[in-house]
């Protein structure tokens, strides 16, 4: 199966920072797919100092990684929204 052709996301004589990688309306991955790179979701393990503390931590990443699945992160509100909002 061939690939459509789709018109450039990027135009070449444009400044681009970060946040204007946010600001458009098109998926990561194919912005990405544009720059040369592919994106990877994946889960980091970061140390933690008093665990003992943080006995509800477990629940809430799960809770937090269960929310971002169900939610299409293609523009900055929906990342902002699902990040920040009251977990059930």
């Amino acid at each position: 199966m061939t690939e459509r052709h789709r018109p450039p996301i990027l135009k070449p004589n444009e400044f681009y920072t970060f946040r204007s990688y946010f600001q458009m309306k098109f998926a990561p991955a194919d912005i990405l797919r544009e720059l040369g790179v592919t994106l990877t979701k994946a889960t980091i393990n970061l140390p933690v100092a008093a665990s003992e503390l943080l006995t509800r931590l477990p629940d809430l990443g799960q809770r937090l990684e269960d929310a971002i699945a169900r939610v299409s992160l293609t523009s900055e509100a929906a990342r902002r929204e699902v990040l920040i909002r009251p977990l059930a």
